[in-house]
């Protein structure tokens, strides 16, 4: 599995750990912190993902990077799941 993970540094640590049991090959991070323009080479990686993981806030408040990514995810039809159902997954 190929996951994409959307959020701080500060919170990749929890979600990491929330993914840990998963069988994943392959994880691209992009660090919502970062003042940097999202660059196509990551949009150019949405296509071979098969889960978006984004913090929370990530996505009530996403900026415009963030938010390209998202509607792309969908757009494709790839789940999008936040921390917090990640961890009733994860929990469940």
């Amino acid at each position: 599995m190929c996951v994409m993970v959307l959020c701080s540094k500060g919170r990749l640590p929890s979600i990491l750990e929330k993914l840990r049991e998963m069988d994943i090959h392959h994880m691209y991070f992009y660090n919502t912190e970062e003042p940097r323009r999202l660059g196509v080479p990551f949009l150019s990686l949405l296509p071979f993902a098969n889960l978006l993981v984004c913090e929370d806030c990530v996505e009530d408040s996403a900026g415009l990077h963030e938010r390209i990514i998202l509607v792309e995810a969908r757009r494709m039809s790839i789940p999008v799941l936040t921390e917090t159902t990640l961890t009733k997954i994860h929990a469940g």
